[in-house]
């Protein structure tokens, strides 16, 4: 299945990061949520859904948070 998600860092905290994300850089879809204690434990602000968009973009969040070291400002998955 090939795909695009692109994500953009909203917010954050000691305790989480925030992504909006979507398939195109402009189109939210929502807010993709990354607590820090388990990464696992993400979720989409407001929903039981987990869109394979959020999930295409928690996975470039995370390649570039492990390779940076820092939480990205951007990212973009292209599969």
């Amino acid at each position: 299945m090939a795909g695009t998600a692109f994500g953009r860092k909203v917010a954050e905290s000691a305790t989480e990061v925030r992504y909006a994300f979507g398939e195109t850089p402009v189109a939210d879809e929502g807010v993709l949520v990354i607590p820090f204690e388990d990464l696992d434990a993400w979720y989409v602000e407001g929903t039981q859904d987990r869109p394979i968009s959020a999930q295409w973009a928690l996975v470039k969040v995370l390649r570039l948070h492990r390779r940076e070291g820092a939480w990205p400002e951007r990212a973009a998955f292209y599969s």
